[in-house]
Formats: C-alpha cells, structure tokens, sequence
C-alpha cells in the first residue's frame, strides 16, 4: 500500500542542512519549521549556484521588457500579435524561474477538478484559513500562495500589467468582474469558431493571483503553493497554460479528487500528462468519513469511507488505475492517500490556533503521513538535484524558445517591411528635396519668357490687323458720306463693329497662339533639364498645370471695350444764311442737321451732307478716328496681354506655388507618418536584436553553469560553498567510473526511460557527499561573475 502514517525527522529548506522533528506537540507533522543559527559567511554550494544563475539569467528580464514595452507601445499592429504574446509569456517564466531559484522557492502544485478539495487542502498546508483563495470565483488562472508579514495580493494580466491589492474584498470584486468579461470574450470567440488564446484574443485577461499573507506553516519554508484551474472545465486555457508554466520546474503536484469521483474515467483524462510534468505526484483521494451507508435492517452504518478507506484505494488500484497510472505507482512517482481533508484542515487550523481537539482526528493518520512524504521528498537530494538541474534545463528551454520567437517569420517580415519604410522615407525626403528646389525656382521669370517669345508674333499680328481696319474705317467713312445714313448709323453700324472685330480677331489670335504653346504638355515654358526631374520626382505635371490655367484667361475680360470713335460735338457744321440771320450757334445748327446729341439719328441727304459739312467735316472726321484708332489699337493689344498672357502667367505661378504648398504639406504628413512607423518597427527590432544578443550571453552563462554545477554531487550542494568561486570539475580516480553530468534533456516520463529501482538513484547520490572548503572572497567573485554580468 502506498501510504504513510508513521512521522520522522527530516529536513525542510533549500540551501541550508535542517535536522528538525515535523512533529508537532499533539504528535502531528507539520509543514512549519524554524531554521537553526548559522554563520552568515557561510555559503552552500546551492546558494552560490542560486547566486550565480540569478546573475547570468536575471539580466535578460530588462531587454525582455523593454521589447515589450515596445511592443506595448506601438501606435499600430505591426502584424507580429504572436511574437507579442510569447514575449509576454516568456517574460513571466523567466521571471518566476529566476524568482524562483533566487529565493530556493519549491513549488508544490494542487490541481483536480472544481470542488475537489484544493483550497480546502491548502488551507491544512498554510496551517491558515486562507479565505482569499476559497472564496475567489472559479477563475481559470493559477492562485500562488506563499507567506508575507502582511496581507497583500496582486493580479498579473497577460498583457504585463499587474495591480496591487488590500483589501480581501476588493479583490473578489475585480476578479468576480474579471471573470464575466472573459466569459463575454471567450462566448465571442466561441461563435466565431476561433480557439481562444488569451495571450492573442484578450490580454486584459487575468493570468496570475499572488496571495500573500502571513502563513503559519509557510512562514520559514521555502514553499509555494499553486492552486490550479480546475480541470475539465469550460476554459481549459488556464490549464494548458499551467502545463507550459511548470515543464522541467522541479515541482511536485498534489491531485485532489473526491472519492465519488475517482473511478470515473473522465478524472484522469489528463493524468498522464501531467506525469510527464512531475517527477513527483501525490494523489489525495479526499474522503467524506461522516458519510453512512443503509443496512438491510434500515438503520444507518459508517460507511466504507469511515471504515475501511483502504479497500477503495485498493479496488480503485486493481480496477480503475490505468496503465501509466500504475506504472507511475510502481515507480514510485506516485503515491495515493485517503484523507478527509475536511476534518485535517479543520484540525490543523483549530492547533494552530490552540484548540485542539483533545480526541485525535479520524484520518489525521493519514494526513500526517502525506505531509511528511511531502516534506520528505523537497529536502531529499533527489528533489535538490532536480531542483538544480530543471533549473538549468528550463533556462535552457526558455533561451530556445526565446531564441525561437526572435527568429519567428514575422519578425524577418517586420524588418522587410522596415526597409521597406525606410525606402519609401527616402523617396519621400528625396521629393521633398525637389519641392524645395522647385520653390526656389524664380517662375515669374520663366513665364516672362513666354512672353518675351509671344509677343513679336502677336505685334505682327496686331499691325497687319490695325492697317486693314485703318483702310476699312477710311472707306466707311467715305461710304457715309455718299449715303442718306444718319451720324449714329455711321457710328454704330459702320465704325463700331469693326473695331470690335479687330478686337475680337486681335484677342482670338493671343489666344491661339497662347494656347499652341501650352497645349503640347510643357505649359508654354522651355525649362532646364534638372527641372523637369524636379517636377517628376514632385509628381507635378507641368502640361496639366497649364491647361488649368488656361481656363483663368477671360477673352470676355478683353473684348467689349470699342466706345463711339468720333463725338458729334467734333463734328464742324457749315452755317446757311438764315442760320447767320437767326444767329443760329454751331450746336444748334449740329442738332438741326444730325438731331439730338444723345442720340443723332437724323437721317441726312447726300446733297445736305455736301452742303452742310463738306470736306471739312470728312477732315475732322477722319483726324479724330486716327486719334481714335491710336489709342485703341494699343490698348486692344494691352488689354489682350493682360488677360491672356499676363492672367495665364499669375494663375499658372499661382497654381505651381498652391501645388508645392499642397505637395510639401502632404509629403510632410506622409514622411511623419513613415518616420513613426519605421521608429516602432526599428525601435521593436531593435529591442529584438539587443534581446537576441542579451540571450546568446545568458546562453553562455548557462552553459558555463551547467559545466561548473553538472556534476557536482547531490549531498554537497547543501555542504559550505569551496573558495574560488565555481566548484572544479571532479576529478575521476583511475578505475572508477565517472558519474553523467546533469542533462537539458527532460527528466525521465516513461518505464523504458527511468533508472531500473530507486535504490540506484540513492546510492549513486550518497557516493557524490564532499566537503567544501570556505566562501570566495567580493574580488573573486567579481571576476568570477563578470561573464555572466551580461
């Protein structure tokens, strides 16, 4: 049978030998101890092997974190969530691994399924009512107990952060809450048929609870206890979770299952995984020895649980055990014990309280014996030996798989499209470089250019026009005066309309010719070649630039500007003799001949005009439209410049100078937005290269220890530390054969691996017992541990 009821006197700590009963006055075990005064120069080999993995391994959590912050930090996903998430993860392992080893913490694991008897059990362990851990909701996430002067808690997220707790009911509170957002976020990813990673799908996600507290039995041991998520639950995530935790951890685990559960096949599914964890498993079957059985008679009996616990063991070992499970038993790695736990805790809080029960405890039997297998097994060489080299061999695995989320394909892909970034910056900051070039450009001084170039064609143009409309306005004239037409049809029929066609025709060709040199794509402008690239490289087309501003030249803004060329008032009037005798005025003889002034529509005959106005009157007719037709012509010609060319001019340097505004404003956005990019992608790589570089010193370091701690001998770990730093090799006496160094390879899971009895184990360890000479000097050991300082 494998159970124990007999107690004994073992040790119970790391780092230090302890002879101590774990039999307490009412001739129980205990968990609690007191450590005996030793000389604070002394060093153990464990403690300088503690000392010297904290200071190879501890140095990677600061390029670990801030890769994450990083990460964390970044405005955008940068397309790497699962990177993100491991190095998150890992930074929690590694942290409670050098926690660990730094403090000599043994972690002692209970795990079963809900309302199996855990947090009771872990209550007996603390010898403390521990209210934190019972009342919290089930919440998959791992609940680590361990001894405090005062009451503190704290939550660890996945995301990193962590919030510090007082308050008992504070904390239920936040968790109670917690645990309805997952429900929410986990319902979500259920309907959208993803598998739920909390690392990955909510990060906000509780990864962790610290309960610490004073802890009676805790007080002076290096214990920690682990309350698991209970198995076979909805969120299994935290499950998984723990088995990645605590692979090649040196911990033991504690299963807890209740008596009507543990022939049910459903209990176990798991088990044998999690024997590939532990080296060391102690199933508790937790008993109900209140329970009664009906006999035939109808009276009610103890039942087989209060009587006889032992035949449920031993029908649950012939009948329901399966293959590994008794494998592992035969072994020795796993042991089975009956226990109310109920009644233990009960008892265990009431002695610590100094109540006890003056009748012994139905069971405590029991109890007591798995208390001390347990207590045995952390003080025994075995466990020391495991505890150092899982250490080693877990820090091996986080490396590789540090060194694995460094190397993953998504980070090759960050730093591509780093490059990538960087490349567009660089055309960016290269077009940027021409918009300055560009802006200094003198535009004015081009377009006046194309003016310089129009403006003999368009003076040609204009005198060929004014000399035809000279002749044409000396012929109307003339024709006038062989007509009947009054002075305003001469006007506005005849002289009119054709300088107004000169105008028009005038205009017409400035715009023409305007347009054929705008039209073939270069805006009418003959630049220097280093230009043209500038406006390439700026993504402005010159030809579109140019049409554009030709739809500001107003033709209407030049036309519509021909007045009446000659005034009536100018006109001189021959006086007949009754105008002598009347004494008519020249006005009043003008009015009487052309009618009103405003409007001198009178129609006059060819005789009357030969009388009355002669050659004087054509003279004064044709001076005052020379002086007209002067003035007109040029200012025709002004006016068509001025709103063609020179409009056409100031809309296309206007146009250039708002598309350089426009293409320095965007360029600039867009090289800020690059820039910030291309800093989180190369501020995260570069937290990945110092961590890849951080990592392969630690590697180093860990191989050193490995060399310098694997093959010392299981005993001597506990004996005063050599001076000179590092314990030497072992030198192998001829004929003797040398003993295997401590491996990376995982601990043995299976029969075909596992040493052929126990006794092999523990003989080997008992021939391995050496004395160390005194501690190492502070020089020493500063040379000694500058490899590792990295």
């Amino acid at each position: 049978m494998r159970w124990r009821g007999e107690g004994r006197t073992v040790p119970l700590a790391f780092g230090f030998p302890f002879r101590l009963p774990i039999v307490g006055p009412e001739g129980h075990a205990r968990l609690s101890i007191t450590a005996p005064q030793q000389d604070a120069a002394m060093r153990t080999l464990l403690s300088q092997f503690c000392e010297a993995f904290d200071t190879t391994v501890r140095p990677l959590l600061t390029p670990i974190s801030e890769a994450n912050a990083a990460l964390t930090e970044a405005k955008e996903d940068l397309g790497i969530p699962e990177v993100r998430a491991e190095l998150l993860d890992l930074q929690h392992r590694i942290q409670g691994l050098v926690d660990k080893v730094a403090e000599q913490q043994a972690y002692v694991l209970l795990f079963g399924p809900l309302k199996s008897g855990k947090s009771t059990l872990m209550n007996a362990l603390a010898g403390t009512y521990v209210s934190e851990v019972s009342s919290l909701p089930a919440y998959p996430c791992m609940v680590y107990l361990s001894h405090a002067e005062e009451r503190v808690f704290y939550v660890s997220r996945y995301s990193g952060e962590m919030e510090r707790f007082t308050d008992p009911s504070a904390l239920y509170g936040h968790v109670n809450g917690a645990h309805e957002e997952l429900a929410a976020k986990l319902r979500e990813s259920e309907a959208a048929e993803i598998e739920f990673d909390p690392s990955r799908h909510y990060q906000d996600a509780i990864r962790k609870v610290d309960v610490r507290l004073p802890a009676g039995d805790l007080a002076q041991s290096g214990a920690v206890l682990v309350d698991t998520p209970g198995l076979y639950s909805r969120m299994k995530f935290g499950y998984d979770r723990m088995t990645k935790e605590f692979r090649d951890s040196a911990s033991c685990a504690i299963f807890v299952v209740k008596s009507d559960n543990l022939f049910l096949e459903q209990v176990f599914e798991e088990f044998e995984d999690l024997l590939e964890l532990f080296s060391r498993i102690f199933l508790v079957v937790n008993l109900d020895t209140t329970k009664s059985d009906l006999s035939p008679d109808g009276t009610l009996v103890p039942s087989l649980e209060q009587e006889d616990p032992l035949r449920i063991i031993d029908a649950f070992e012939n009948l329901a055990m399966s293959a590994p499970l008794k494998r592992a038993a035969d072994d020795g790695r796993l042991k089975i014990y009956p226990v109310d736990l109920l009644r233990a805790a009960s008892h265990r809080l009431s002695e610590s309280s100094d109540e006890s029960p003056a009748v012994p405890v139905r069971g405590q039997a029991n109890f007591d014996a798995f208390l001390e297998d347990l207590t045995e097994y952390l003080n025994s060489t075995d466990y020391l030996v495991a505890f150092l080299g899982d250490s080693l061999r877990r820090a091996s695995g986080l490396l590789e798989d540090l060194e694995e989320a460094c190397e993953d394909p998504s980070i090759a892909a960050l730093r591509d499209h780093a490059d990538a970034l960087d490349a567009q910056r660089q055309e960016q900051q290269r077009r940027r470089h021409a918009i300055h070039r560009l802006g200094a450009f003198d535009w004015r001084s081009a377009f006046r250019e194309l003016d310089e170039k129009l403006a003999p064609s368009i003076r040609e143009r204009a005198q060929i026009s004014s000399q035809a409309t000279e002749k044409e306005l000396d012929r109307l004239v003339d024709q006038w005066f062989l007509s009947d037409a009054s002075f305003e049809s001469l006007i506005n029929d005849d002289l009119v309309p054709r300088l107004t066609r000169f105008e028009t025709e005038l205009t017409g060709f400035v715009a023409e010719t305007l347009e054929d040199e705008v039209l073939p794509g270069t805006a009418g402008l003959l630049l220097p070649s280093n230009i043209g690239a500038d406006l390439h490289s700026a993504e402005i087309d010159l030809g579109e630039l140019g049409l554009e501003s030709l739809g500001a030249m107003s033709k209407d803004a030049a036309l519509g500007h021909v007045t009446a060329p000659v005034a009536v008032e100018r006109v001189p009037v021959k006086r007949s003799v009754i105008d002598w005798l009347l004494f008519r005025s020249q006005a009043k003889c003008r009015e009487r001949l052309f009618g009103d002034a405003a409007n001198p529509a009178a129609r006059i005959p060819v005789d009357r005009k030969t009388r009355r106005l002669g050659e004087d009157a054509r003279r004064a007719i044709r001076r005052e439209l020379d002086l007209f037709k002067s003035r007109f012509f040029m200012e025709t010609i002004q006016r068509a410049h001025r709103h063609l060319v020179s409009r056409y001019a100031d809309s296309a340097v206007d146009a250039m100078t708002e598309r350089l505004e426009a293409r320095e404003e965007s360029i600039g956005l867009r090289l800020q937005e690059l820039v910030d990019a291309l800093m989180e992608r190369r501020k995260v790589l570069s937290h990945i290269a110092t961590l890849q570089a951080r990592a392969g010193e630690v590697r180093g370091g860990v191989d050193e220890l490995t060399a310098a701690y694997g093959q010392t001998e299981p005993d001597k770990l506990i004996q005063p530390a050599p001076s000179g730093g590092l314990p030497a090799p072992p030198q192998i006496e001829e004929g003797l054969t040398p003993l295997p160094a401590i491996s990376l390879a995982p601990p043995p899971g299976s029969p075909e691996d596992a040493p052929e009895d126990l006794d092999h184990l523990e003989s080997t360890a008992a021939k391995l017992i050496q004395i160390a000479p005194a501690p190492v000097s502070e020089e020493a050991r500063a040379d000694q541990e500058e490899p590792f300082a990295g």
